[in-house]
């Protein structure tokens, strides 16, 4: 991974394979141990939706600075400024959130896996559910980031390091 490309989304669809494949063993091998599978409540999904809208409306702020920065002669009110270490954190946050979304993922996928062989029982059948549509808004969360991070992508040509000053707003530059 660089500075420019970023995190792509075959890594994280990597994370998430490596994760689903490691997460069946350890549970496989937990179960063996005689010991219960974890549980998947429905709360679960609460913080995910909402770290999903903290990614998101970080990073469409930063993306509403870097391009009005960039419209000549814009005759719209200037957005709030951004500052280089906000723009960073938003950047490390949208990565964060894909490849850990991508884990996430994994982790679900590997409890979904793990009790569907007995998904003829009413109680594992909701808690294979609970795991695949817990899943699918971690999903989300890795997409998010992605968004994210793309936002967080000055125009091109708009590389502040070439200037004598230093970087306005974002620091993650294509």
């Amino acid at each position: 991974m660089s500075d420019i490309a970023g995190v792509r989304a075959s890594a994280v669809a990597m994370v998430a394979v490596a994760s689903t494949a490691g997460c069946v063993l350890l549970l496989r091998g937990w179960r063996a141990l005689g010991k219960n599978l974890p549980d998947v409540p429905w709360v679960g999904i609460g913080p995910l939706l909402l770290l999903i809208l903290v990614v998101l409306v970080a990073g469409w702020q930063v993306r509403r600075y870097a391009r009005y920065r960039t419209q000549e002669g814009a005759s719209r009110r200037a957005p709030q400024r951004v500052t280089p270490q906000r723009a960073r954190g938003t950047l490390v946050a949208g990565q964060s959130a894909a490849l850990g979304g991508g884990a996430l993922v994994g982790w679900y996928l590997a409890i979904a896996l793990v009790h569907l062989p007995n998904v003829d029982v009413v109680s594992v059948r909701q808690m294979v559910v609970r795991a695949a549509i817990s899943a699918l808004v971690a999903l989300a969360l890795a997409g998010a980031g992605l968004l994210t991070q793309h936002w967080c992508r000055l125009p091109p040509g708009e590389n502040d390091d070439d200037e004598d000053e230093p970087p306005r707003g974002v620091s993650y530059v294509s």
